[in-house]
């Protein structure tokens, strides 16, 4: 005589948490499928942006995109010498050489990145002429780390008179390519207050 087994009806807890677990998986489905969705170039696909303004739950991945940053930002600068000459120019701040090592610890970047950040936004400004861009923050910024630059660099005789920095872009690693001067400032006094620059 052969014995049937009757299956017994789930207990109602095992039919609840497979709900959950569906609702869960769905829902993280969605979320994930909606932020993928938001990181296409094209604008139209930000329409569910508007309801997450602050971007909590779908973040902007789009470093890169539209246009990616093909080009670096150096800084150069000259002194005013106290007998009147002018220095050679000579380049403030270097992009560091990239090793492997840099792929887990490479804490120069912050210093590469808000150069470029404060380059990027003085270079914004320059398009509008009605602002005096020698009284922006990026431009004292510039100003500010050139001179002290100038004054943790051991000098003999008195102190420059001034200094003068220029900004300039370059594609890198393209050596093919000529850099892009974009902006010269006069020279600044080195000492007191820059309130009187010319």
């Amino acid at each position: 005589m052969e014995l049937v087994r009757r299956a017994r009806p789930e207990p109602a807890p095992v039919r609840g948490e497979r709900a959950v677990t569906a609702a869960v998986a769905a829902g993280l489905g969605s979320w994930l499928l909606a932020t993928a969705a938001s990181q296409h170039p094209h604008r139209a696909f930000d329409g569910l942006r508007r309801f997450d303004p602050v971007g909590l739950a779908l973040p902007n991945w789009r470093f890169f995109a539209p246009e990616p940053a093909q080009h670096d930002y150096h800084v150069l600068h000259r002194v005013l010498r106290a007998d009147g000459t002018e220095s050679p120019w000579q380049e403030t701040t270097s992009i560091s050489p990239r090793s492997w090592g840099h792929v887990l610890f490479f804490p120069d970047r912050r210093r590469e990145k808000a150069l470029f950040d404060i380059a990027s936004e003085l270079t914004q400004l320059m398009m509008d002429p009605r602002i005096d861009v020698s009284r922006t923050v990026p431009y004292e910024l510039l100003a500010n780390a050139v001179e002290l630059r100038l004054r943790s660099e051991p000098t003999d005789g008195p102190p420059p008179q001034g200094f003068q920095f220029l900004l300039a872009r370059h594609t890198g690693h393209d050596t093919e390519q000529d850099p892009d001067y974009l902006f010269a400032s006069p020279f600044i006094p080195f000492e007191g207050a820059r309130d009187g620059r010319t």
